[in-house]
């Protein structure tokens, strides 16, 4: 199985990353690994503490980029649209509670009742359209 990159990675200056692995005595591959969290030893951790708290490190997270924007209907009912990459959309009455899944500008499957608790499983579901 194939490890993948954590979607979290402490921002540092170069200059920082060589002061990092000479102050642990380790390779630059290592540090690499503990700024993208790939590695949690000890040895990981400190690097990880140092980079935050006394050179100004910074935390990215890599998000999918899927849009959701909320509408307000000259009917006056309250919209939520969210866009995925793959062309479908989600539409979600926030009046109602009622939602459509669409996908290439064709509804593809209703909900009567969206709970907050249902949102990421029609997200998965929107988000998987082929």
């Amino acid at each position: 199985m194939a490890k993948t990159r954590s979607a979290r990675t402490i921002k540092v200056s170069q200059e920082n990353k060589a002061k990092l692995a000479k102050m642990f005595n380790c390779t630059d591959r290592m540090v690499y690994k503990a700024l993208c969290y790939e590695c949690q030893t000890l040895l990981a951790r400190k690097i990880q503490y140092v980079a935050r708290k006394e050179m100004g490190g910074w935390v990215e997270a890599a998000v999918p980029e899927e849009e959701i924007f909320y509408d307000t209907m000259d009917s006056g009912e309250h919209v939520m649209r969210q866009y995925f990459n793959n062309g479908a959309v989600l539409e979600v009455s926030m009046t109602t509670g009622e939602g459509v899944v669409k996908f290439k500008g064709s509804p593809r499957y209703r909900y009567e009742e969206v709970l907050v608790s249902d949102i990421p499983t029609i997200q998965d579901y929107a988000r998987n359209l082929r």
